[in-house]
């Protein structure tokens, strides 16, 4: 019963049961640094891209999965930062497109996102006792930092 009512909501009402708006709320919760939210989003929307076969979108959703250090749906990336980034860029290889970190989190050329992404945001490794979690993102540099 249950997925008949999530789809029928998702037709109906796409802005807020879509994946894509699943994806955007995943992103949001991400940006406020809400990492089990984000998660639990980023989950929804990868439920409703397989169930509406939104292929490209799935893709660029695992993109931003690693860009913001959530738990992959879908296996393990590496847990270094210097292996995280070649899969981030590898995969980005393979879009045009891919929703901006901010919001309103629009399409715009995945590799001026990268470059974005690479200038505000410094990739640290995980923290004593996360073994095999994706590295985290740190936020801005600070300008108050000596």
């Amino acid at each position: 019963m249950l997925p008949f009512v999530s789809d029928l909501a998702a037709h109906a009402l796409p802005s807020i049961a879509s994946g894509g708006a699943f994806h955007h709320r995943a992103l949001s919760a991400a940006a406020r640094g809400d990492r089990a939210a984000a998660e639990r989003w980023f989950a929804l929307a990868i439920e409703r891209y397989r169930r509406d076969l939104a292929v490209e979108a799935l893709a660029r959703l695992r993109v931003h999965e690693l860009m913001v250090g959530a738990r992959p749906g879908g296996g393990e990336p590496p847990t270094e930062a210097a292996g995280v980034m070649v899969e981030i860029v590898r995969r980005l290889n393979r879009l045009d497109q891919l929703e901006t970190l901010d919001f309103p989190h629009g399409l715009a050329d995945a590799r001026s996102v990268l470059a974005g992404w690479v200038e505000t945001y410094a990739v640290t490794a995980p923290s004593t006792g996360t073994a095999g979690y994706p590295p985290r993102l740190a936020g801005p540099p600070s300008s108050t930092a000596a």
